[in-house]
């Protein structure tokens, strides 16, 4: 594939899915002239056969279709999809039927997404509709407008008031506005328009639109504005945590009603590109060049499916409405990123392998996820196809337009990025703390679990790891970072006993100004006795997946090992360093003698089920049952992270560029690391109070002080 993608090499990826999609088709027994692909079932398997028939209306219409390669005729392709047409708009509340599971869809604030991701479809093949599925389609879309009108428009920074809702905004708005536009002949297209604008208004919403006066709709936008839903430097909240993911999510939705417009000659309401260019200028720089979204808050779900997927048409619009000359290249490495997977699969799939546990226990889930991929695919080949969606060549490398930092302090997350190093910490992780230190040239290398947390376990612990307090600051090149995490909210064993012991675990991190290392101290005492599951230092995740055939090549003092994810294992590396495949370094400094290699022998990874091998490389490791006294200290190591670093850059590192310093106070602790730019830089921390403190120093020169 090259660089810029063209509409065929979309649909040769899709091509191979009917083969797979057939085994989830089903037959509606009561009404043998509708069908659905999954379950049928009202909420994600409405959606679910959404997605699907937008896929297959694409199929069908695409001229250069390979009938061969799909396995099913043309003519076949498209009965699949008017049946599944037809049995969307039947089982909607408007209709005269019901979903599989007796009930009916719509009239919610999440029941416009799937119709806005099948209204590609429905443009592709509405010359093969007929009239009554014309009739129910417009049926269909008004009951929903007519439905959104009583629905609340809110805005809130932070997840947990409860009013955190970009992306619905944007697909509630953006179907609003597509109903005015393709029936302006309806009674309450106004009363529509009007809500639309508000919708549209409060998606990528911030702070400052309170105060803003320029005209939408004859209004300034603050008398539209109900809230923020992003922070002042677009970081966003969703799900409680900093979800680069729905960044996406509404940038696609954003997306969808824009080619919509273009295709049909309307006139886009310009509030659909609220804030647009601003969230998209973070999101290009949270991308790696491989077409990876760079999760530096982590993710809840599988790995590389639902937001990852949602890239693609974000990207699309990118190109087209931004004229970003990067797009092309970023959506090529999306693209490959689906086709590696499909080919190991081997059956025409997306996932079938990798997320086999979820498809042996859910289907209602696990055709959501795949439909997820072919829907985007569909969405890219048809507009590739219908538009010209040609770029400048850039101007620059794309590294150089990405570089630099960022921060949200009240989030607290920040990043700096150059052409060697991705490095990143976030306190309000999915699963927080989360560092990155890695090149931006291997996202295929990036795990988000606590990666770089560490990890202190309580047996029969409770409650989930909390953030207590942090603080940061950032300088040029690099950042300071100080904070304290609970690592559960107790314990709990059968029979009766809990405890309320929340292993603070206290972190002094800095990103040097030397575009390759990041120092990482540790601390946790415990306060009573009690038995602990493990305690890891540093936690160096490595994805060790089919992405790169289950084989991962460490170095170490010891020389080369090879492990296979796949395996239930633990490693002692005998070595107080080791590299990743010439690509990241890691050396400890203080606190174990060693670093180890965990191996969990089963996929991890966040989501309902199970999705992604991957390694932990650890300093210290300590694992299986055992108990400590009151007073005593499980965690206390320094480590450094070095990206772009290969073997022989890491081992001299360990051999004389890292030093624990003395220091006069119990709890503190004190390191120098020699930089990649030759400089003498020292990073030292005081546990001993509530909150840590810590200052970092290059030689004289105070770089930056906390606490």
């Amino acid at each position: 594939m090259n660089d810029t993608p063209t509409h065929t090499d979309f649909l040769r990826v899709l091509e191979p899915w009917p083969a797979f999609a057939q085994q989830y088709w089903w037959d509606d027994p009561e009404r043998p002239e509708l069908g659905c692909f999954g379950t049928g079932y009202n909420s994600w398997g409405v959606q679910t056969n959404q997605k699907f028939l937008g896929a297959y209306a694409v199929l069908a219409a695409d001229p250069d279709l390979d009938e061969q390669a799909v396995g099913l005729s043309r003519e076949e392709i498209l009965d699949k999809a008017l049946r599944a047409l037809r049995f969307s708009l039947a089982s909607h509340v408007s209709g005269d039927h019901h979903c599989s599971d007796g009930t009916r869809w719509g009239h919610t604030w999440i029941s416009a997404l799937g119709v806005e991701r099948m209204m590609h479809g429905v443009d592709a093949i509405a010359e093969q509709m007929s009239e009554e599925d014309h009739e129910g389609l417009r049926r269909m879309l008004v009951s929903e407008a007519d439905a959104l009108l009583d629905l609340e428009v809110t805005g809130t920074k932070w997840a947990a008031d409860r009013g955190n809702r970009p992306e619905s905004n944007i697909w509630n708005g953006a179907i609003l506005a597509r109903t005015c536009m393709m029936y302006p002949d309806e009674p309450r297209v106004d009363a529509w328009m009007e809500k639309a604008h508000r919708f549209l208004l409060n998606g990528i919403s911030i702070e400052a639109d309170a105060e803003d006066e320029t005209l939408i709709a004859g209004r300034p936008v603050k008398s539209w504005h109900v809230g923020p839903n992003f922070f002042p430097n677009y970081a966003l909240d969703h799900h409680g945590y900093l979800n680069v993911g729905y960044m996406v999510i509404c940038l696609s939705n954003i997306a969808m009603l824009h080619f919509a417009c273009k295709r049909a000659g309307w006139e886009a309401p310009p509030d659909l590109y609220h804030h647009v260019a601003d969230l998209w200028a973070l999101v290009k720089r949270l991308i790696f060049e491989d077409g990876r979204l760079i999760r530096i808050g982590g993710d809840t779900r599988q790995r590389y499916c639902y937001c990852q997927d949602y890239l693609l048409p974000s990207l699309a619009f990118a190109a087209d409405h931004l004229s970003d000359a990067h797009a092309p290249e970023l959506e090529a490495g999306a693209l490959k990123l689906i086709h590696q997977e499909q080919a190991a699969n081997a059956d025409g799939s997306f996932l079938s392998q990798r997320l086999e546990t979820i498809r042996s226990t859910n289907p209602y889930y696990y055709t959501r996820l795949e439909s997820d991929k072919a829907v985007v695919l569909s969405m890219n080949a048809y507009w590739r196809r219908v538009f010209d969606l040609e770029t400048a060549e850039p101007e620059e490398d794309f590294e150089e337009a990405v570089a630099g930092s960022w921060e949200e302090p009240e989030h607290g997350a920040m990043f700096h990025r150059s052409a060697r190093r991705m490095a990143s910490w976030s306190w309000r992780a999915s699963e927080a703390p989360q560092g990155l230190c890695l090149p931006p040239a291997s996202g295929h290398l990036a795990e988000w679990c606590s990666n770089l947390g560490g990890l202190v376990r309580l047996l029969g612990e409770t409650g989930r790891r909390t953030v207590l307090r942090h603080e940061q600051a950032t300088f040029e090149g690099g950042f300071l970072t100080v904070g304290t995490v609970a690592d559960s909210g107790g314990a709990a064993m059968a029979e009766g006993w809990k405890g309320t012991e929340r292993a603070e675990h206290h972190y002094a991190v800095a990103a040097l100004p030397d575009e390759r290392t990041m120092i990482v101290l540790e601390y946790c005492r415990l306060r009573l006795r009690i038995y602990l599951a493990e305690v890891k230092g540093l936690k160096l995740n490595v994805p060790n997946d089919l992405f790169n055939s289950f084989q991962r090549t460490y170095f170490t003092e010891q020389g080369e090992t090879v492990a296979d994810g796949r395996a239930e294992q633990t490693l002692n590396l005998r070595s107080r360093w080791v590299n990743v495949e010439d690509a990241i370094g890691a050396v400890g400094i203080y606190g174990a003698h060693s670093f180890s290699i965990c191996q969990a022998g089963k996929r991890r990874a966040s989501g309902y089920a199970d999705s992604l091998y991957y390694d932990e490389l650890c300093f210290p490791l300590e694992s299986g049952v055992f108990d400590v006294n009151p007073g005593t200290v499980v965690l206390d190591c320094g480590s450094v992270v070095l990206s772009g670093a290969d073997r022989e850059e890491t081992h001299e590192l360990a051999e004389g560029g890292v030093a624990r310093l003395d220091c006069d106070r119990e709890l503190a602790r004190a390191v120098q690391v020699v930089g990649a730019d030759g400089e003498q830089y020292a990073l030292s921390a005081d546990f001993s109070e509530d909150q840590p403190r810590a200052s970092l120093r290059v030689g004289e020169t105070v770089l930056a002080r906390l606490g």
